[in-house]
């Protein structure tokens, strides 16, 4: 499996992604089209994010076709989800192959516990409890940071990771959970790729050449412990079954000042997610507003004018 190096730039990434991106390729299923025409859930956001994330170097029919490949997608991750409740746990692992575990177990012998860099790729929910299952004797060793769901999906959710032997970690005091999970040499799961207000938790990085909240933990912790930092993305193949890949590595980004290795290391993440994202680019949450600094502004100086009498 080749090395992950995040590239200089976006636009570095996007001229050596070939015949860019593989569009005619994917074939949208007859439910997604329906879901994009007929249930149009957050169709304008998806489609301002696919022409943030891809511009002028796709076309506009192009770009509605992988919007209707991404509704197909989370349609099919929604029935896929929906039967994993009633399934068994064989069934549910025989559903996934996971590779690069060899990383894992090598950065386990530096003792300074695991980070892994991961996000809202293929069937996420269906890859981490597949891949716990795949590997029982690493059960209730992974730990994944997660915000508190309604009442309702509670249960549902984090019932079904626990039972596969993930452990959930709710946000209060997380640092100090991920540092005593990291002591015990054990891998904490860094979900990275959603929108954090920017201020004492996240910074304004790159996300397809337009700034976007980027939670900077990773990069902090990373710093503080010295663990090393495992790329890995799940996916759907063509065929229906799921791949979940873990990846060598990743060098710490050295610079003379403390929030500029904190900039440029967060940087470096966002840049191995847009790498995913081009791989498979139907499989990732185009339906989440990654982007809201620009929509945060203008409110935030309109509060401002107001307060000083300004019209």
């Amino acid at each position: 499996m080749s090395e992950i190096s995040p590239p200089d730039s976006t636009e570095d990434l996007l001229e050596g992604a070939g015949d860019f991106p593989r569009i005619s390729d994917l074939k949208p299923s007859l439910l997604g089209s329906a879901l994009y025409s007929l249930v149009p859930v957050r169709r304008r956001i998806v489609m301002e994010n696919l022409q943030q994330a891809f511009g002028d170097r796709v076309s506009e029919p192009e770009l509605r076709r992988l919007a209707r490949c991404f509704y197909s997608h989370i349609s099919k991750t929604i029935g896929e989800n929906l039967a994993m409740m009633v399934s068994s746990e064989r069934r549910i692992a025989d559903q996934v192959d996971v590779f690069g575990v060899e990383h894992v177990l090598k950065a386990a012998e530096q003792n300074r516990g695991i980070l892994i860099l991961a996000g809202h790729f293929g069937n996420w929910e269906l890859s981490a409890v597949a891949g716990m299952l795949r590997f029982k004797q690493y059960q209730n060793r992974f730990h994944v940071i997660r915000k508190r769901v309604g009442l309702g999906m509670e249960g549902v959710i984090f019932g079904r990771f626990r039972k596969a032997g993930l452990r959930v970690m709710r946000q209060t005091d997380a640092l100090t959970k991920v540092f005593d999970a990291l002591e015990n040499n054990d891998a904490v799961i860094f979900i990275m790729d959603q929108h954090n207000v920017v201020g004492s938790k996240a910074v304004e990085v790159e996300f397809f050449g337009k700034k976007a909240g980027t939670n900077r933990s990773l990069a902090l912790v990373a710093r503080q412990s010295g663990a090393p930092v495992i790329p890995a993305v799940s996916y759907r193949r063509p065929d229906g079954r799921h791949v979940m890949n873990f990846h060598p590595p990743l060098e710490w980004i050295s610079a003379d000042h403390h929030r500029e290795e904190i900039y440029l290391n967060t940087l470096g993440y966002n840049r191995v997610f847009e790498r995913f994202i081009l791989d498979h680019p139907d499989q990732w949450l185009w339906g989440h507003r990654r982007w809201k600094l620009e929509t945060q502004r203008p409110t935030r100086r309109r509060k401002r004018e107001l307060k000083m009498g300004r019209r």
